[in-house]
Protein backbone atom coordinates (compact mmCIF):
# COMPACT_ATOMS: atom_id res chain seq x y z
CA UNK A 1 0.00 0.00 0.00
CA UNK A 2 1.40 3.36 -0.78
CA UNK A 3 0.98 5.76 2.06
CA UNK A 4 0.56 9.32 0.26
CA UNK A 5 -2.07 11.71 0.71
CA UNK A 6 -2.12 15.16 -0.65
CA UNK A 7 -2.31 18.62 1.35
CA UNK A 8 -1.07 21.81 1.52
CA UNK A 9 -1.54 25.12 3.44
CA UNK A 10 -4.56 26.54 1.22
CA UNK A 11 -6.27 23.07 2.11
CA UNK A 12 -5.84 23.14 6.12
CA UNK A 13 -7.00 26.72 6.09
CA UNK A 14 -9.94 26.04 4.11
CA UNK A 15 -10.95 22.94 6.48
CA UNK A 16 -8.31 23.69 9.49
CA UNK A 17 -9.62 20.38 11.22
CA UNK A 18 -10.88 18.52 7.72
CA UNK A 19 -9.08 15.23 7.05
CA UNK A 20 -7.57 13.01 10.45
CA UNK A 21 -4.88 11.30 10.45
CA UNK A 22 -7.07 8.42 11.35
CA UNK A 23 -7.89 8.46 7.74
CA UNK A 24 -4.27 8.04 6.59
CA UNK A 25 -3.11 4.81 5.47
CA UNK A 26 0.59 4.17 7.10
CA UNK A 27 3.10 1.85 6.14
CA UNK A 28 5.57 0.01 8.06
CA UNK A 29 8.72 2.14 9.09
CA UNK A 30 12.45 0.72 9.38
CA UNK A 31 12.42 2.34 13.25
CA UNK A 32 10.49 -1.33 13.59
CA UNK A 33 7.47 -2.77 15.22
CA UNK A 34 5.20 -0.39 16.20
CA UNK A 35 6.43 2.35 13.95
CA UNK A 36 4.59 3.28 10.47
CA UNK A 37 4.76 6.52 8.39
CA UNK A 38 2.61 8.25 6.01
CA UNK A 39 3.75 10.20 3.11
CA UNK A 40 2.29 14.00 2.22
CA UNK A 41 2.62 15.61 -0.75
CA UNK A 42 2.51 19.18 -0.84
CA UNK A 43 2.96 20.29 -4.17
CA UNK A 44 5.81 22.03 -5.99
CA UNK A 45 8.85 23.46 -4.44
CA UNK A 46 8.74 26.82 -3.58
CA UNK A 47 12.47 26.94 -4.24
CA UNK A 48 12.16 25.71 -7.64
CA UNK A 49 14.15 22.33 -6.91
CA UNK A 50 15.36 20.32 -9.16
CA UNK A 51 16.46 23.52 -11.16
CA UNK A 52 14.26 23.80 -14.33
CA UNK A 53 12.03 21.09 -13.64
CA UNK A 54 10.81 22.10 -9.63
CA UNK A 55 8.97 18.34 -8.17
CA UNK A 56 6.88 18.03 -5.31
CA UNK A 57 7.82 18.41 -1.70
CA UNK A 58 6.77 16.45 0.92
CA UNK A 59 6.88 15.65 4.59
CA UNK A 60 6.30 12.59 6.44
CA UNK A 61 4.40 11.72 9.83
CA UNK A 62 6.17 8.53 11.51
CA UNK A 63 3.55 7.28 13.90
CA UNK A 64 4.38 5.10 17.21
CA UNK A 65 1.31 2.88 17.91
CA UNK A 66 1.78 -0.30 19.49
CA UNK A 67 -0.56 -2.88 18.75
CA UNK A 68 -1.48 -3.35 22.72
CA UNK A 69 -2.90 0.46 22.69
CA UNK A 70 -6.14 1.08 23.86
CA UNK A 71 -8.16 3.88 23.61
CA UNK A 72 -5.65 5.43 20.59
CA UNK A 73 -8.30 8.07 19.67
CA UNK A 74 -9.05 9.29 23.00
CA UNK A 75 -5.31 10.63 23.63
CA UNK A 76 -3.64 13.49 22.82
CA UNK A 77 -1.04 13.98 20.48
CA UNK A 78 2.31 14.90 20.49
CA UNK A 79 4.59 15.56 17.71
CA UNK A 80 8.26 15.88 17.32
CA UNK A 81 9.84 18.07 14.98
CA UNK A 82 13.50 18.05 14.32
CA UNK A 83 16.77 20.07 13.61
CA UNK A 84 18.84 20.90 11.05
CA UNK A 85 20.50 17.79 9.29
CA UNK A 86 18.24 15.50 10.86
CA UNK A 87 14.96 13.27 11.18
CA UNK A 88 12.58 11.40 13.75
CA UNK A 89 14.48 8.21 14.61
CA UNK A 90 14.22 8.71 18.65
CA UNK A 91 12.53 5.72 19.78
CA UNK A 92 13.46 5.91 23.12
CA UNK A 93 11.93 9.39 23.43
CA UNK A 94 8.62 8.37 21.76
CA UNK A 95 8.23 5.56 23.80
CA UNK A 96 8.64 7.69 26.92
CA UNK A 97 6.01 9.68 25.51
CA UNK A 98 3.34 6.78 24.81
CA UNK A 99 4.03 5.81 28.45
CA UNK A 100 3.02 9.29 29.43
CA UNK A 101 -0.33 9.18 27.39
CA UNK A 102 0.06 10.75 24.15
CA UNK A 103 -0.49 9.60 20.50
CA UNK A 104 3.27 9.79 19.42
CA UNK A 105 3.93 11.16 16.06
CA UNK A 106 7.26 12.52 14.66
CA UNK A 107 7.72 14.47 11.26
CA UNK A 108 10.53 14.60 8.84
CA UNK A 109 9.82 17.90 7.29
CA UNK A 110 10.08 18.89 3.46
CA UNK A 111 13.96 17.76 2.03
CA UNK A 112 14.91 16.21 5.04
CA UNK A 113 15.39 12.36 6.12
CA UNK A 114 12.33 10.01 4.67
CA UNK A 115 11.03 12.89 2.72
CA UNK A 116 14.07 13.68 0.50
CA UNK A 117 13.62 13.69 -3.27
CA UNK A 118 16.25 12.98 -5.68
CA UNK A 119 17.22 16.45 -6.99
CA UNK A 120 16.69 18.46 -4.02
CA UNK A 121 19.22 20.04 -1.78
CA UNK A 122 19.34 18.23 1.50
CA UNK A 123 17.22 20.21 4.31
CA UNK A 124 16.96 23.37 2.22
CA UNK A 125 14.98 26.01 2.42
CA UNK A 126 15.44 29.46 1.55
CA UNK A 127 12.62 30.92 4.40
CA UNK A 128 11.94 28.90 7.24
CA UNK A 129 8.61 30.08 7.46
CA UNK A 130 7.78 27.51 4.78
CA UNK A 131 7.25 25.04 7.13
CA UNK A 132 4.86 26.04 8.56
CA UNK A 133 2.96 25.04 5.76
CA UNK A 134 4.31 21.20 6.88
CA UNK A 135 3.72 22.26 10.26
CA UNK A 136 0.39 23.21 9.48
CA UNK A 137 -0.69 19.89 7.90
CA UNK A 138 0.47 17.98 10.32
CA UNK A 139 -1.24 19.56 13.36
CA UNK A 140 -5.09 20.28 11.45
CA UNK A 141 -4.61 16.02 10.99
CA UNK A 142 -3.08 15.04 14.31
CA UNK A 143 -5.85 17.42 16.34
CA UNK A 144 -8.42 16.19 14.02
CA UNK A 145 -7.82 12.97 14.92
CA UNK A 146 -7.04 13.13 18.67
CA UNK A 147 -8.32 16.77 19.54
CA UNK A 148 -5.35 18.63 20.77
CA UNK A 149 -1.46 18.30 19.62
CA UNK A 150 1.75 19.35 21.57
CA UNK A 151 4.68 20.32 19.88
CA UNK A 152 8.35 19.27 20.70
CA UNK A 153 10.90 21.52 18.95
CA UNK A 154 15.00 20.49 18.56
CA UNK A 155 17.31 23.21 18.04
CA UNK A 156 16.12 24.99 14.21
CA UNK A 157 12.67 22.73 14.81
CA UNK A 158 12.55 24.30 18.03
CA UNK A 159 13.12 27.88 16.22
CA UNK A 160 10.43 26.62 13.60
CA UNK A 161 7.95 25.63 16.03
CA UNK A 162 7.81 28.59 18.29
CA UNK A 163 7.84 30.75 15.25
CA UNK A 164 4.86 28.71 13.70
CA UNK A 165 3.00 28.63 16.60
CA UNK A 166 3.45 32.71 17.32
CA UNK A 167 1.96 32.86 13.93
CA UNK A 168 -0.91 30.99 14.88
CA UNK A 169 -1.40 33.22 17.43
CA UNK A 170 -0.74 36.74 16.38
CA UNK A 171 -3.35 35.84 13.77
CA UNK A 172 -6.12 34.79 15.81
CA UNK A 173 -5.66 37.51 17.78
CA UNK A 174 -6.33 39.65 14.60
CA UNK A 175 -9.37 37.94 13.81
CA UNK A 176 -8.01 35.17 11.33
CA UNK A 177 -10.75 32.05 11.97
CA UNK A 178 -9.01 29.45 10.57
CA UNK A 179 -5.17 30.19 11.70
CA UNK A 180 -7.35 31.00 15.23
CA UNK A 181 -9.38 27.08 14.80
CA UNK A 182 -5.48 25.65 14.87
CA UNK A 183 -3.70 27.65 17.12
CA UNK A 184 -6.88 26.24 19.42
CA UNK A 185 -5.61 22.72 19.29
CA UNK A 186 -2.37 23.81 20.40
CA UNK A 187 -1.91 22.28 24.04
CA UNK A 188 1.89 23.28 24.44
CA UNK A 189 4.97 23.75 23.18
CA UNK A 190 8.52 21.85 24.33
CA UNK A 191 11.86 23.33 22.56
CA UNK A 192 14.60 20.96 22.98
CA UNK A 193 17.74 23.20 22.79
CA UNK A 194 16.40 25.83 20.61
CA UNK A 195 18.06 27.61 18.02
CA UNK A 196 16.67 31.25 19.03
CA UNK A 197 20.00 33.48 18.07
CA UNK A 198 22.80 33.15 16.00
CA UNK A 199 25.75 31.80 18.18
CA UNK A 200 28.88 33.33 16.75
CA UNK A 201 31.35 35.93 17.20
CA UNK A 202 30.25 39.75 16.72
CA UNK A 203 31.80 40.40 13.46
CA UNK A 204 31.19 37.20 11.75
CA UNK A 205 26.90 37.43 13.20
CA UNK A 206 27.45 41.12 11.11
CA UNK A 207 28.36 39.77 8.48
CA UNK A 208 25.18 37.01 7.72
CA UNK A 209 23.45 39.64 8.88
CA UNK A 210 24.41 42.71 6.71
CA UNK A 211 26.98 40.54 4.39
CA UNK A 212 25.45 37.41 2.96
CA UNK A 213 21.65 39.03 2.16
CA UNK A 214 23.09 40.91 -1.21
CA UNK A 215 25.28 37.05 -1.67
CA UNK A 216 22.57 35.56 -1.56
CA UNK A 217 20.87 37.85 -4.25
CA UNK A 218 23.31 36.96 -6.80
CA UNK A 219 25.29 33.34 -5.68
CA UNK A 220 21.83 31.56 -3.51
CA UNK A 221 23.55 28.11 -3.56
CA UNK A 222 26.89 29.49 -2.59
CA UNK A 223 28.18 26.89 0.13
CA UNK A 224 28.40 28.44 3.60
CA UNK A 225 32.18 27.82 5.23
CA UNK A 226 32.52 26.37 8.85
CA UNK A 227 29.34 24.64 10.62
CA UNK A 228 28.77 22.05 13.17
CA UNK A 229 31.72 20.72 15.19
CA UNK A 230 32.33 17.12 13.94
CA UNK A 231 33.04 16.44 17.08
CA UNK A 232 29.16 16.52 17.59
CA UNK A 233 28.49 13.64 15.44
CA UNK A 234 31.33 11.78 16.78
CA UNK A 235 29.69 12.24 20.26
CA UNK A 236 26.69 10.58 19.33
CA UNK A 237 26.78 7.46 17.05
CA UNK A 238 27.81 4.03 17.94
CA UNK A 239 30.04 4.10 14.86
CA UNK A 240 32.54 6.40 16.90
CA UNK A 241 32.19 7.17 20.34
CA UNK A 242 28.78 7.54 20.87
CA UNK A 243 25.30 5.33 22.31
CA UNK A 244 23.13 6.07 19.03
CA UNK A 245 22.54 3.73 15.48
CA UNK A 246 20.70 5.96 13.32
CA UNK A 247 20.96 5.94 9.54
CA UNK A 248 23.90 7.73 8.65
CA UNK A 249 22.55 8.44 5.06
CA UNK A 250 19.62 10.69 6.92
CA UNK A 251 22.04 11.99 9.84
CA UNK A 252 25.22 11.67 8.84
CA UNK A 253 28.37 12.15 10.91
CA UNK A 254 29.36 15.82 9.26
CA UNK A 255 26.65 18.16 9.24
CA UNK A 256 26.14 18.70 4.94
CA UNK A 257 26.76 21.50 3.30
CA UNK A 258 24.59 24.74 3.86
CA UNK A 259 23.95 26.93 0.96
CA UNK A 260 24.20 31.08 1.87
CA UNK A 261 20.12 31.26 0.87
CA UNK A 262 19.52 28.86 3.68
CA UNK A 263 21.13 30.56 6.54
CA UNK A 264 20.15 34.10 5.35
CA UNK A 265 16.60 32.75 6.10
CA UNK A 266 17.60 30.77 9.33
CA UNK A 267 19.11 34.72 10.20
CA UNK A 268 15.93 36.49 8.95
CA UNK A 269 13.81 34.32 11.04
CA UNK A 270 15.93 34.55 14.03
CA UNK A 271 16.05 38.63 13.45
CA UNK A 272 11.98 38.40 13.39
CA UNK A 273 11.37 36.67 16.50
CA UNK A 274 14.25 39.58 18.54
CA UNK A 275 11.77 41.87 17.30
CA UNK A 276 9.52 41.12 20.16
CA UNK A 277 5.74 41.17 20.01
CA UNK A 278 5.99 37.40 19.74
CA UNK A 279 4.08 34.67 21.59
CA UNK A 280 3.38 31.22 21.62
CA UNK A 281 0.44 32.07 23.48
CA UNK A 282 0.13 28.34 25.04
CA UNK A 283 2.08 27.00 28.27
CA UNK A 284 5.48 26.40 26.93
CA UNK A 285 8.90 25.06 28.64
CA UNK A 286 12.29 24.94 27.06
CA UNK A 287 14.99 22.35 28.01
CA UNK A 288 18.88 23.29 27.74
CA UNK A 289 21.91 22.12 28.36
CA UNK A 290 23.95 24.08 31.44
CA UNK A 291 26.80 25.33 29.17
CA UNK A 292 28.31 25.53 26.02
CA UNK A 293 31.54 23.39 24.65
CA UNK A 294 34.02 23.59 21.99
CA UNK A 295 33.57 20.47 20.75
CA UNK A 296 37.65 19.47 21.29
CA UNK A 297 39.58 16.27 20.73
CA UNK A 298 41.79 14.08 22.58
CA UNK A 299 43.75 11.14 21.50
CA UNK A 300 41.63 7.85 22.40
CA UNK A 301 42.68 4.28 23.54
CA UNK A 302 43.14 3.69 20.06
CA UNK A 303 45.36 6.12 19.22
CA UNK A 304 42.52 8.10 16.83
CA UNK A 305 41.54 11.19 18.04
CA UNK A 306 38.23 11.34 19.80
CA UNK A 307 35.56 14.03 21.61
CA UNK A 308 36.98 15.25 24.67
CA UNK A 309 34.94 14.67 28.12
CA UNK A 310 33.24 18.18 27.46
CA UNK A 311 32.29 17.12 24.05
CA UNK A 312 29.72 14.59 26.02
CA UNK A 313 28.76 17.38 29.07
CA UNK A 314 27.41 20.27 27.42
CA UNK A 315 26.27 21.69 24.02
CA UNK A 316 28.50 21.87 21.53
CA UNK A 317 26.22 23.38 19.12
CA UNK A 318 25.00 26.24 19.94
CA UNK A 319 24.79 28.41 23.18
CA UNK A 320 22.57 27.37 26.31
CA UNK A 321 22.87 31.26 27.39
CA UNK A 322 21.56 32.46 24.58
CA UNK A 323 18.50 30.49 24.65
CA UNK A 324 17.60 30.85 28.50
CA UNK A 325 17.81 35.12 27.35
CA UNK A 326 15.67 34.64 24.48
CA UNK A 327 13.17 32.72 26.35
CA UNK A 328 10.79 35.49 26.95
CA UNK A 329 10.65 36.46 23.44
CA UNK A 330 9.17 32.73 22.75
CA UNK A 331 6.55 33.11 25.05
CA UNK A 332 6.51 36.10 28.34
CA UNK A 333 5.74 32.95 30.52
CA UNK A 334 8.57 30.55 29.07
CA UNK A 335 9.40 27.96 31.63
CA UNK A 336 13.14 27.16 30.94
CA UNK A 337 14.92 24.02 33.18
CA UNK A 338 18.43 23.89 32.99
CA UNK A 339 19.28 20.11 32.27
CA UNK A 340 23.36 20.04 33.74
CA UNK A 341 25.38 18.38 31.79
CA UNK A 342 23.18 18.11 28.40
CA UNK A 343 24.28 17.64 25.16
CA UNK A 344 22.90 19.63 22.51
CA UNK A 345 19.71 17.47 21.89
CA UNK A 346 19.00 16.88 25.93
CA UNK A 347 17.33 13.40 24.89
CA UNK A 348 20.49 12.36 23.54
CA UNK A 349 22.71 13.15 26.84
CA UNK A 350 24.39 10.47 29.11
CA UNK A 351 21.50 8.02 30.51
CA UNK A 352 21.63 9.90 33.79
CA UNK A 353 21.17 13.19 31.53
CA UNK A 354 18.73 12.19 30.08
CA UNK A 355 16.43 10.80 32.69
CA UNK A 356 16.91 14.23 34.29
CA UNK A 357 15.26 15.88 31.13
CA UNK A 358 12.25 13.05 31.18
CA UNK A 359 11.85 14.03 34.72
CA UNK A 360 11.89 18.02 33.82
CA UNK A 361 8.94 16.74 31.34
CA UNK A 362 7.34 14.76 33.11
CA UNK A 363 6.78 17.19 36.09
CA UNK A 364 5.75 19.66 34.07
CA UNK A 365 3.30 18.13 31.67
CA UNK A 366 -0.67 17.62 32.16
CA UNK A 367 -1.90 15.18 30.07
CA UNK A 368 -4.94 13.40 30.79
CA UNK A 369 -5.50 10.05 32.03
CA UNK A 370 -6.17 7.07 29.40
CA UNK A 371 -6.33 3.30 29.35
Amino acid sequence: MNALSHQNLATVLSRPLGQSVHELDFEPDFLGEGYTHHTVDLGVDPDGEPEGDPGAVRCTLVRYRPEDTPEWGERPAVLFVHGMTDYFFQTHVAEHFHGLGYAVYGIDLRKCGRSHREGQTWHHVSSQSLYDEDLAVALSMLSAGHGSTTLVGHSTGGLDVTMFVSRLHSAARSGDTARAALHDTVDAVILNSPWLDLQLDRATNLIIRRVFPHVARFWPTWHVPGGISPTYGQSLHRSEYGEWGYDLGLKPLHARPKQVSWLVGVSREITRLHTGGFSTGVPTLLLCSDTDGAGGTVTGADGRRMPDAEAFASDTVLKPSQMRAAAHLVDPDCEVRVIPGAMHDVFLSRPDVRAAAFAAVDDWVDVPSVP
